[in-house]
C-alpha cells in the first residue's frame, strides 16, 4: 500500500513545485520532503520526477500518480459528506407487521412517498416469529409484533393495542351457549398467529373446558389475511382475529363476533435492534406508527 504520508508530500511537491515551500508548509526539512519522494520512486520502482537544477518536471508515471492522488482526494472528500449526510427524504425503508396491520399502515406511507418520491418503502405482513428472525438477521430495520420479546439485542415500545375477536359464521345463533365443546364441533380455522390467538382467548373465556391445544378439532389453516375468514364466510369453522382484520373483510354480512366476558386486548410492540441505529428517514414512520396506533 502507498504510503499516505508519503503521497501528500509528493502532492504538494507538485503543487508547490518547490522543495523548500513544500517543507515549509508542511512543517518539514527539506532532505525529509527528498527522502519522502525517493521512498515512493523505490516503492514504485520508477522516477517519479526528472530534476533539472533545482527545478524538476514530472515524468509519466509522476504524473499518473498526481492523478491518482487526485481521484483519491476527490472519493476522500465524497466519502466524508456522505458518512456525514443524513436524508429525512430518500433511501429504504423496511417495515414488517401483521397482514391486517399492513393493510392499516400502507396508504399513510405512500402518502409519505409520493411526497418525497426519493423514499422507497418496503411493508412485509409476517407473523410475530418471522418478524423477530427477520429483524435479529437485519432482513428489516422495523416491526410491530403483539409479543413482548426478551431479547438483549431488541428494544420494543408499546404502541397501542388490538382487540382480539371470535368470529363465526353468520348463519349461527349467539344466542346459544357458546361453550368450547360447541365450537370445537364446527372446528378451528388456523392461521400463522391463530393458536397464539386462541390461548390468549380461551385461556380466558373457556377456562373449565379448554384442555389445550391437543384437544382442538383444526379445521384448515390458510396463510392469507384476505383469505382467513373466507371458510368462516362460507359456514365452515371459525376463527380469531384482530378486530382489524375482521372490519377489513368484504363479506361482512357472511360473519358474527362472539361476544366475550373477558375481552382480550393484544399489545403491539414497536421493535428494532437495540444497538442499531436507524437513519433519520425512519423517524417520520415511528412517529406516524405511534400516532395511528395509540
Amino acid at each position: 500500500m502507498i504510503n499516505q504520508k508519503h503521497l501528500n508530500t509528493f502532492m504538494k511537491l507538485v503543487e508547490t513545485k518547490h522543495f523548500t515551500h513544500t517543507a515549509e508548509q508542511l512543517f518539514m526539512t527539506q532532505p525529509g520532503v527528498t527522502q519522502h519522494i525517493k521512498k515512493l520512486e523505490k516503492h514504485f520502482n520508477t522516477l517519479l520526477l526528472a530534476r533539472y537544477g533545482k527545478q524538476f518536471e514530472l515524468t509519466l508515471a509522476g504524473e499518473k500518480l498526481y492523478q491518482m492522488g487526485l481521484s483519491m482526494r476527490t472519493l476522500e472528500a465524497q466519502l466524508s459528506e456522505s458518512i456525514n449526510h443524513d436524508d429525512a427524504t430518500r433511501g429504504i425503508c423496511s417495515i414488517t407487521c401483521s397482514g391486517a396491520l399492513a393493510n392499516f399502515l400502507y396508504p399513510y406511507f405512500v402518502q409519505q412517498q409520493s411526497v418525497y418520491p426519493q423514499l422507497s418503502v418496503f411493508v412485509e405482513a409476517a407473523p410475530n416469529q418471522n418478524i423477530i428472525t427477520d429483524l435479529l438477521s437485519n432482513k428489516i430495520d422495523l416491526g410491530i409484533v403483539t409479543r413482548q420479546t426478551v431479547h438483549e439485542q431488541l428494544k420494543q415500545t408499546l404502541v397501542g393495542y388490538e382487540e382480539l375477536q371470535l368470529v363465526l359464521p353468520a348463519s349461527v345463533d349467539l344466542n346459544q351457549d357458546w361453550n368450547f365443546a360447541a365450537l370445537n364441533q364446527i372446528g378451528f380455522i388456523n392461521h400463522p398467529d391463530g393458536l397464539h390467538f386462541l390461548k390468549k382467548v380461551f385461556s380466558s373465556n373457556f377456562t373449565a373446558e379448554y384442555k389445550g391445544l391437543n384437544s382442538l378439532n383444526i379445521k384448515g389453516y390458510v396463510n392469507q389475511l384476505q383469505q382467513i375468514l373466507l371458510p368462516i364466510a362460507q359456514g365452515v369453522g371459525y376463527t380469531i382475529l384482530q378486530k382489524r382484520a375482521v372490519q377489513q373483510f368484504s363479506q361482512q354480512q357472511q360473519l358474527k363476533v362472539l361476544p366475550l366476558t373477558h375481552a382480550i386486548q393484544e399489545p403491539l410492540y414497536l421493535t428494532q435492534k437495540r444497538y442499531r441505529q436507524l437513519p433519520s428517514r425512519y423517524q417520520w414512520f415511528e412517529d406516524k406508527i405511534k400516532h395511528l396506533l395509540g
